[in-house]
């Protein structure tokens, strides 16, 4: 795991969410990782809105409380919905892109890696989202990980 934070000319992800933002258009974002089969992600669906989400991301943001963290949020629609329903959440990405997207749309956005220990915060909610768990990488990882949660 790396500790270092993206620069736009090295952010795909990024470059396609703020294609999208800007241009209302996009292709689909394909993953890729040794853990599990390839994923593709229509770059659309990081825009959707509460009603658009599956029944289980609609649930984790009705139960989310307090001070709320939301990691690798992407476009910031988690984060979005949350301020739809009274409750105050950090968008955290690796992405500037992303994270200047998220801003653009009101959503109070960090560039931080989840990793970093310059990155301090106390949350009641932890929400990782969509493809979120991904940032742990590896089964190997996992106690890490909770030692950081």
């Amino acid at each position: 795991m790396n500790n270092s934070i993206l620069r736009a000319s090295g952010d795909p992800m990024g470059a396609a969410i703020y294609d999208y933002h800007k241009n209302g258009k996009a292709g689909k974002l394909r993953v890729f990782s040794s853990q599990f089969d390839e994923d593709e992600i229509p770059v659309e669906e990081l825009f959707r809105d509460f009603e658009s989400m599956p029944y289980l991301e609609k649930v984790a943001l009705e139960l989310a409380q307090g001070s709320i963290l939301d990691v690798g949020a992407g476009a910031g629609c988690h984060s979005i919905a949350l301020g739809q329903m009274g409750k105050r959440a950090t968008a955290m990405d690796i992405s500037p892109l992303s994270v200047q997207v998220m801003r653009e749309r009101g959503v109070n956005a960090v560039q931080a890696d989840f990793w970093d220990p310059a990155f301090a915060g106390k949350y009641d909610t932890v929400l990782m989202l969509m493809n979120g768990s991904g940032i742990i990488g590896k089964v190997d990882n996992m106690e890490r990980f909770f030692n950081r949660i």
